[in-house]
């Protein structure tokens, strides 16, 4: 089955009701906002949505005032499918937006101009509540100097700044508090919005969550995107109108770099142009729908906490998510001019240099040549050098000014830990996007035939590829030879801890015994180095007669207890805000 993209509806819904209008809606089942819920929840968690709303209303008028006119928005937390760390060069992934795992946030406007006040509140089924500090800013104040950050490239180079000052004040990029997020978003859309017939103003909001951020379900971004629609909607602002899908997710989501991180925008995509039922292919640089696959219903979307604590090194993030750039640079500026015009290179296209832009185009179909000649210039790629050694590459071939403009716009503000000597391990970092890339092509083609056995292979091969582990020459010889897809190499991502990998590859080693190759797989979810795994299983394996068998393997050998009960996630509606409720 697959999903063709729909156009936008006719007409802009009414967001805005009194907010004891809402109460009444949401506590009388009014027919609007109840069919809002089912669609949204499923009919059978209607009535607890329904209430879980009324409590959040409830709590933003106790903090802000009941006499209030308020929007509601909300966002799903995400699962990546397939397309590990992909968004980092411009490549497509597999996501699904997670159905009953939400940010919801509440706003009116402010009663003094520009002003905006933020509460934002955790509450994870079974967990403590977490009421964050509240966050207050004046939208004039946010950018110094009046700076206008409304665009992707200009909101990342001002991140950029601001943590290269942070790590020089304090002596760390990141920083860890919750209200930096909602901060990063706003100081996008102030930008985006303020030569704009609605320039936004400022907001009251209660941000509502259940999503854990124990990892892998990008809590963080949920929270972002909810406030950012939030910030719409008090403002009379439709997104993906007044606002387009491309700037929301990759002006929006790069706005989480201020924070310190260094993700991608696929996440939020996933959020956004989720659909009930299906996986979206994600592109990103532009943002986009590249369609829509469902599950085949006899398998079932998994997602639990490994209980592996996450051992992040922000050195080694940094070092990881820079190969792709750095990669890119050397094909294009380096390697490619050195072959060009060769024997044995005649099929290259004349205008390779203008083909290249992101990782993602660096392909043996979009330069011309066979996987023979494309697997020699992976081999020219090192396994590992250092910022000054292809510095020293460049001034050797008299492109010292080229790499230096490259550094100040690629590399310096952005990536503050790696230094001029920090060891990059480019080829088996920059073969795992090439090959993951493949990767996601393929899934997403397997899914809409229901190729099951396919697709698992190549869940295994990707949490193989999340090795630290090297592309040697031999390798890519083998797959020059045998004409093997570059999919079935994992390359060494470098996301992987022998306790991580133990949990992954028993699960997976163990429904490969019990049921062959159709029965499932799983790999990592989210960063990496611990934290949440995931993938799709067969139903028997979840909640039917092979189920009891698996918990008992991973409570026994792994550690894991009364898991498989609470795994289950289902593909969900993306992002929206509600439409208001009728007044009778």
């Amino acid at each position: 089955m697959h999903f063709e993209e729909s156009g936008a509806s006719a007409g802009s819904p009414r967001r805005s009701a009194r907010l004891n209008h809402w109460l009444d809606a949401f506590a009388s089942h009014e027919p609007g906002i109840s069919t809002q819920i089912d669609s949204l929840y499923g009919k059978s968690s209607s009535a607890a949505w329904q209430r879980y709303y009324i409590e959040a209303l409830e709590e933003y008028g106790r903090h802000f005032g009941e006499d209030r006119d308020v929007v509601i928005a909300r966002c799903p937390s995400q699962m990546n499918v397939m397309g590990m760390h992909l968004d980092y060069g411009g490549m497509s992934s597999l996501r699904m937006a997670v159905k009953g795992a939400d940010t919801i946030t509440i706003a009116a406007p402010a009663a003094n101009g520009d002003r905006v006040r933020i509460r934002s509140v955790l509450q994870v089924p079974g967990q403590d509540r977490v009421d964050f500090h509240p966050a207050e800013w004046s939208l004039s104040e946010l950018a110094p100097s009046g700076e206008n950050v409304g665009s992707r490239e200009a909101i990342l180079d001002y991140a950029g700044r601001v943590c290269d000052e942070r790590e020089r004040a304090t002596g760390r990029a990141v920083d860890d508090d919750w209200q930096v997020l909602p901060e990063g978003q706003l100081l996008f859309l102030e930008g985006f919005l303020r030569h704009k017939p609605k320039p936004l103003t400022g907001f009251d909001a209660l941000a509502w969550s259940n999503v854990s951020p124990a990892g892998g379900m990008s809590s963080s971004s949920a929270l972002v995107i909810s406030t950012a629609y939030a910030a719409l909607g008090v403002n009379g602002l439709a997104p993906g109108s007044d606002i387009s899908q491309v700037d929301l997710i990759d002006g929006v989501g790069s706005s989480e770099w201020l924070r310190g991180t260094r993700g991608g925008t696929a996440d939020h995509g996933g959020m956004v142009l989720g659909r009930g039922g299906a996986v979206v292919k994600v592109g990103v640089w532009p943002a986009r729908a590249q369609g829509w696959a469902a599950i085949p219903s006899q398998y079932k979307a998994v997602a639990f906490d490994s209980q592996v604590p996450r051992v992040s090194d922000e050195a080694r993030k940094e070092e990881t998510v820079i190969a792709y750039e750095l990669g890119t640079f050397m094909v294009k500026h380096l390697l490619l001019p050195a072959v060009a015009g060769r024997d044995g290179w005649e099929g290259l296209r004349t205008d390779w240099a203008e083909r290249i832009a992101f990782v993602r185009d660096v392909t043996a179909e979009n330069l011309g040549v066979d996987l023979a000649r494309f697997c020699h210039l992976l081999r020219m790629i090192p396994c590992e050098t250092t910022l000054e050694q292809v510095r020293q590459q460049c001034a050797a071939v008299g492109k010292a000014d080229r790499y230096d403009a490259f550094e100040r716009h690629e590399i310096t503000g952005r990536f503050t830990q790696i230094t001029r000597e920090y060891p990059i391990f480019l080829r088996r970092r920059f073969l795992f996007g090439l090959a993951e890339q493949e990767r996601a092509h393929a899934v997403f083609d397997l899914l809409q035939s229901a190729e099951m056995e396919k697709v698992f292979d190549l869940v295994r091969c990707s949490h193989a590829g999340d090795r630290d582990e090297e592309v040697t020459d031999s390798m890519l010889e083998e797959v020059a030879g045998s004409e093997m897809a570059l999919a079935n190499m994992p390359g060494g991502y470098g996301r992987m801890t022998p306790e991580y990998d133990r949990v992954c590859v028993g699960i997976n080693e163990y429904l490969l015994k019990q049921d062959g190759r159709e029965a499932g797989a799983i790999q990592r979810l989210g960063a990496g180095w611990g934290g949440q795994v995931g993938g799709l299983v067969h139903e028997d394996f979840v909640s039917g007669k092979y189920s009891a068998g698996l918990q008992e393997f991973m409570g026994q050998e792994l550690g894991l207890h009364a898991v498989l009960r609470h795994a289950v996630v289902l593909p969900g509606e993306g992002a929206c805000l509600l439409t208001a409720p009728e007044i009778g």
